[in-house]
């Protein structure tokens, strides 16, 4: 390899590291090992530690943990160690739900149901409340059954439909 191919390598070389170091610095660094802070937030929620909790669960959700959203949204839902803002809980079950968190798709449905935090919306609240169904979560697929009993929801009452979701939410499928 003559010397000016080589000057071109180390050239090539370092614009390389230089352009790539600037974008690895921009993304943020991963939360410590996620298992573990969420366990411990879990831990110190049980003990009654809510600040505690979130200050733990907070990072996690940022970057987008389900169940650290889904747990925060918990807190603002029921006002554990915060402000009660259903606002805010709806908010954090949104980024849950969209990720197929299935309570979280659950509690958006009645979030919708009754105007909890969004616009009541019971078409959206039947959207959720399918996807919360379709993904296994036993209250859900009850009440999905109630609304095709009742004919709520928007939905026309259809026993056949009633009778399909009640089986499955009895059936543990």
């Amino acid at each position: 390899m003559t010397n000016m191919n080589r000057t071109k390598l180390i050239i090539a070389g370092l614009a390389l590291v230089l352009f790539t170091l600037p974008s690895a610095a921009d993304k943020p660094a991963p939360p410590a090992p996620a298992v573990d802070n969420f366990q411990s937030g879990t831990s110190a929620f049980n003990a009654g530690q809510y600040s505690k909790a979130r200050e733990l669960w907070l990072p996690l959700a940022e970057h987008g943990d389900p169940r650290a959203q889904h747990a925060l949204a918990r807190l603002y839902e029921k006002g554990n160690g915060v402000d009660r803002d259903f606002k805010v809980a709806a908010g954090w079950f949104l980024k849950a739900a969209e990720q197929g968190h299935a309570d979280s798709q659950y509690r958006l449905a009645v979030g919708y149901t009754f105007g909890l935090g969004v616009k009541r919306d019971e078409a959206m609240a039947l959207s959720w409340l399918r996807k919360a169904a379709n993904n296994g979560h036993k209250r859900a697929q009850k009440t999905l059954a109630r609304a095709y009993e009742d004919g709520r929801l928007g939905l026309v009452a259809d026993p056949e439909q009633a009778k399909y979701w009640y089986d499955k939410a009895n059936s543990g499928s």
